[in-house]
């Protein structure tokens, strides 16, 4: 068969990109554990650290030269509120220190840990392996240092890594922002580019156990040699991701607006019971996001893990090999 002009020896036909992501989605569907072990309880770490972060980005852009021009970078205040309440709280504060130090290693390691896991098991699964959650793990650590190292090497070229630096050198001058400009754009351009060509380096990591090189060269010659199929493939994902969060930011609009309402009014009325609701609110929006980003997650896991063993089934063949 030819693909991209290249021929191929195929063991199989390989599936199309729609039925590759309806095989996804049944899979994400029907194996409930793989979503709340592999993608809601790491869910639940990376969606407050972002809630945070984008918290942060935003009182940040408030803070400085650009609207309210305070003296203080919000940072500061920060650090100053954090300093200041570790002083107040002496007597706790190495307890503090130390859950906030865990917390953030769970950040940290945990992602990545569950990442392997999933792509193992949602693997092996396919396959017609027989794979549990407690498998998943195991399997999932053989390869974690090395995807750990991965993860690290090319975090600092990824696209919301160079647009929050942007957004960092804004804040503190917008006349470097606008002479760096031009350098942005060409960082943004290759960061997509990179982000494109490394799409398959994780599971040459985590199924093939490939070194951090070796699975980063193999991802580009593969998406090179299948191009086409892989751009399709992130187009839609990130259609489909895009909408999903669009109907769930949709759905939660108007309860939020009337549970913001209520914890207002108990708020005005009494503050103990206005923080008991605001909590409550909180913490089940924490979840139900945490939730629906785990289905996501899980669901864009299998539509990369089938991608990828289709395509690595099919054999390059020489240009002195004769085909039927």
């Amino acid at each position: 068969m030819t693909t991209s002009g290249l021929c191929f020896k195929v063991g199989f036909e390989p599936m199309t990109y729609r039925a590759i992501i309806q095989e996804a989605w049944h899979y994400t569907q029907t194996h409930k554990k793989v979503i709340y072990w592999y993608g809601f309880l790491p869910s639940i770490f990376t969606t407050t650290a972002g809630v945070l972060y984008m918290g942060y980005q935003f009182f940040a852009f408030k803070e400085s030269e650009l609207f309210d021009n305070s003296p203080k970078s919000f940072l500061t205040q920060v650090l100053s509120f954090a300093y200041d309440f570790l002083q107040r709280h002496a007597d706790s504060s190495v307890l503090i220190i130390a859950v906030a130090a865990i917390l953030f290693a769970i950040y940290m390691l945990l992602p990545t840990l569950t990442q392997a896991a999933a792509i193992q098991v949602i693997a092996r699964h396919r396959n017609g392996q027989e794979a549990t959650i407690g498998d998943g793990f195991k399997y999932g650590l053989q390869s974690y240092l090395v995807l750990f190292e991965y993860h690290t090497a090319v975090k600092f070229f990824g696209v919301f890594t160079i647009l929050f630096d942007a957004g960092f050198v804004l804040r503190h001058s917008i006349n470097l922002f606008l002479t760096l400009i031009p350098i942005f754009i060409v960082l943004l351009v290759l960061g997509f580019v990179m982000t494109l060509l490394f799409t398959y380096a994780d599971l040459f990591i985590i199924i093939d156990r490939e070194g951090v090189i070796a699975s980063m060269t193999k991802s580009a010659k593969l998406v090179l040699l299948h191009w086409q199929r892989t751009f399709l493939i992130t187009i839609l994902m990130g259609i489909i991701t895009i909408r999903i969060l669009l109907q769930i930011l949709l759905l939660l609009l108007v309860p939020a607006a009337l549970l913001l309402a209520a914890g207002y009014i108990a708020t005005i009325t009494l503050h103990i019971i206005g923080l008991v609701i605001g909590s409550i609110i909180g913490l089940a929006a924490l979840f139900f996001a945490s939730y629906l980003g785990a289905v996501i997650e899980i669901f864009a896991y299998g539509v990369y893990t089938y991608t990828f063993l289709d395509l690595t089934s099919e054999k390059e063949i020489s240009a002195r090999e004769k085909v039927a």
